[in-house]
């Protein structure tokens, strides 16, 4: 019965509940939004675009699920070519922020207080935690981002992953105000979806879950968060 037992809860197709779940689960897609195998007259705009395709990662590793994600080949195992970019463009890109996805665990927010096109990942380091947000939109008539969950100290720093360029900020209101480098400057791959690294900050993490952990589920599968 799905979404009542296993290892790991795989719901439904694009199973995505967008908030911390108590258990571990897995977001199981495929590239084709019309079929899990092979289709002759598969069209471009039946694939999924690669902004959408970064947007459900984001969202999936942000909330501590696994991602899974398929692709239908031919009856010779031949790859489509539509899917062999796909699949090459999300290399390019983990390639500049795998960082913010590989070894990572939920952070105390999953999405951002101010910017709903931002989750967040943590990892934990010998000189404290460090945290990730995954930008999903780049306006391009922008040159600053407010993040609202951030709480900064003396000591924090935030870097954008692919570029050399040190990020500005500065405290406001409802958050930080983050200055964006020009988009031109930037790898190709992150106009699909940017992430900053932020350091030493004051938030207190304390992911908290939607329901209790069943005590059965409480040595192997609890989803480790800092």
């Amino acid at each position: 019965m799905a979404c009542n037992h296993g290892g790991y809860y795989t719901c439904q197709d694009k199973y995505n509940p967008g908030v911390l779940q108590p258990k571990k689960w897995e977001n199981c897609m495929t590239l084709d939004d019309q079929s899990w195998g092979y289709r002759r007259n598969i069209r471009e705009i039946d694939v999924l675009p690669m902004a959408d395709l970064i947007g459900m990662l984001a969202a999936t590793v942000s909330c501590g699920g696994n991602f899974l994600l398929n692709i239908g080949p031919s009856g010779d195992g031949t790859i489509p070519a539509i899917f062999q970019e796909r699949l090459r463009q999300l290399g390019q890109w983990m390639d500049i922020n795998g960082e913010a996805i590989y070894k990572t665990v939920p952070w105390s927010r999953q999405n951002d207080t101010v910017n709903s096109d931002v989750w967040y990942t943590s990892k934990q380091t010998p000189s404290g935690v460090d945290v990730y947000a995954l930008v999903l939109k780049w306006d391009t008539n922008a040159t600053t981002i407010i993040l609202g969950a951030p709480k900064v100290s003396a000591n924090t720093q935030i870097t954008l992953l692919g570029s050399a360029t040190a990020v500005k900020y500065r405290t406001i209101t409802n958050g930080i105000e983050v200055v964006l480098p020009p988009l031109q400057s930037l790898p190709p791959p992150l106009a699909w979806g940017y992430v900053f690294k932020l350091t030493q900050l004051r938030n207190r993490p304390h992911a908290k879950r939607i329901l209790p952990l069943p005590e059965r589920f409480r040595k192997k599968s609890r989803i480790q968060h800092y």
